[in-house]
């Protein structure tokens, strides 16, 4: 026969065992119903991403602070976090652990005076840099030599986070009402956070590598990570990198390690393959170190020793480049022609100083281009790439 006592221990244990199994379902907030972004945030407090404020308030419309935020992406991406110190303005603050993971998984950077400001409000362009750097695109190293036809009027390719925007705009990551404008420096609020963060967990991403690429097709086939084939279906507008560098489909490689990053419409918005460094790299990477403003095609003209193909396209620009140097138009127009006859040797350091400004880089280099003298442009390019390289570490090394 059962005790009094026994009767009870079961019952303590039966309810010990309820409690342990049975999920704990958050409550809503109170404030969301009917709201634009109801269902997204309903969905990531579901999933313990979102935290309501302790009145049950989730106030969607307040501007989310680069803590917020910091706690939301690390809880989403399951980032180890960590107590190690990393900026001197954290080190009492609630959302240490989460901003360190963060920076960590170099998702975020400190200020140049090497605090964090974590109750600061994050704007736009910084969570869409933010958002972007969890998918490893739009980084530092990507060169974008093709040209983006721009999404928003108000921004050109040479705001900071130009790529980054055009980028999440492909991908359909951002709330409908940033357009027609996006406006970067207005600050983000916690409904758009929580509208874009649900669409980047549901976004398809397929990893894999090239089966085939048949040419003059736009279909990709890849074996996956899971070891089934997938046919995409590429479009114009399909970004594509190989080894870091925009590019078009056609130099995609068997066996090059893929990843296609698929819209809301379930078409590859962005693909980026990692493979065997070819000769078009070489020459698109060329391109990128000035700038784009030669293109792969024009640079492999001059290494073939074709400077005058390559000078007819961009006469125009040197000439100008030659007036504001202080030359004549008369000048300007034998040294574009080479006619030394008329000019002396000064006319060449002048044209060499003019190619040198409009392509970016050194005057020893647009002098050895001139000279078609080959030895001297692999060199000059050589010292040019490792110079860009160690400026890079340096920047990194102060954010």
């Amino acid at each position: 026969m059962i005790s009094i006592r026994q009767r009870l221990i079961v019952y303590f244990l039966f309810i010990l065992a309820f409690l342990f199994i049975t999920p704990i379902v958050q409550a809503m907030p109170s404030d969301i119903d009917g709201h634009w972004a109801e269902e997204s945030v309903s969905k990531l407090v579901q999933k313990g991403v979102l935290n309501g404020y302790p009145d049950g308030t989730f106030r969607p419309d307040q501007s989310i602070t680069r803590a917020e935020l910091a706690k939301i992406l690390s809880v989403a991406y399951n980032f180890k976090t960590s107590d190690q110190l990393q900026f001197p303005d954290t080190k009492e603050h609630w959302a240490k652990k989460y901003i360190n993971a963060l920076a960590d998984n170099q998702i975020i950077t400190g200020y140049p005076d090497g605090n964090f400001k974590p109750e600061a409000p994050v704007t736009r362009a910084e969570i869409v840099t933010m958002l972007t750097r969890l998918l490893k695109i739009g980084l530092a190293e990507e060169k974008y030599t093709l040209e983006f036809i721009p999404t928003f009027p108000e921004l050109n390719k040479d705001y900071w986070a130009f790529n980054q925007i055009e980028l999440a705009s492909r991908l359909e990551l951002l709330p409908g009402y940033f357009r027609p404008e996006f406006h970067p420096s207005r600050l983000a609020s916690r409904a758009d956070t929580a509208w874009m963060i649900n669409k980047l967990l549901n976004l398809e991403i397929v990893r894999g590598k090239v089966l085939n690429n048949p040419e003059g097709s736009n279909l990709l086939t890849i074996e996956s990570e899971k070891g089934d084939s997938r046919i995409a279906l590429v479009q114009p507008e399909t970004i594509i990198l190989r080894n870091n560098i925009t590019t078009t489909i056609e130099n995609l490689a068997k066996n090059d390690n893929v990843t296609i990053f698929y819209n809301q419409k379930n078409e590859p918005a962005i693909i980026k393959s990692f493979g065997e460094v070819t000769k078009n790299d070489l020459l698109s990477r060329l391109s990128a170190m000035v700038k784009g403003r030669l293109t792969p095609e024009q640079v492999s003209s001059i290494l073939a020793g074709d400077w005058d193909e390559v000078k007819e396209t961009i006469k125009g620009e040197l000439y100008d480049e030659l007036l504001r140097f202080g030359l004549t138009s008369e000048e300007a127009e034998s040294i574009l022609v080479q006619d030394w006859a008329y000019l002396d040797t000064l006319g060449r350091d002048r044209l060499s100083e003019a190619l040198s400004g409009y392509l970016g880089i050194t005057k020893d280099l647009s002098r050895a281009i001139l000279d078609r003298d080959f030895a001297r442009i692999k060199e000059y390019a050589k010292i040019e790439l490792a110079t860009i390289a160690l400026e890079k570490i340096l920047s990194e090394g102060l954010m």
